[in-house]
């Protein structure tokens, strides 16, 4: 009989994917990126993932195919305790993306 491999629940799969993510970012870019955040929240005004990568870029990546980064950022952030979800999604505003929903985001 062939032994089945054990399968985690998602939340495992899901830190193991952020952590994956987080580990193709460079360090100076995570620290670029935590500040406009921290920033952000400061405001006390709702903002997207996309108003952070309007200030700071998206990420140069350590190795190819490191997908997710941004949204792993702002995963970390959130439970860390800086930001929460506001429970809203809007539409992006860069034309690029096709007013694709993105999660709101404020202080927590």
């Amino acid at each position: 009989m062939m032994d089945l491999p054990l399968f985690d629940d998602g939340e495992d799969r899901k830190a193991r994917g952020v952590q994956r993510a987080l580990d193709a970012i460079y360090e100076d870019y995570k620290a670029q990126f935590y500040a406009e955040v921290t920033r952000l929240a400061h405001r006390g005004q709702p903002f997207t993932s996309e108003d952070v990568t309007a200030v700071v870029g998206l990420p140069r990546h350590s190795h190819p195919n490191a997908n997710n980064s941004v949204g792993a950022l702002m995963h970390t952030m959130a439970r860390c305790g800086i930001i929460r979800k506001t429970g809203r999604m809007v539409k992006t505003r860069n034309p690029v993306s096709n007013a694709r929903e993105v999660r709101e985001w404020i202080a927590r």
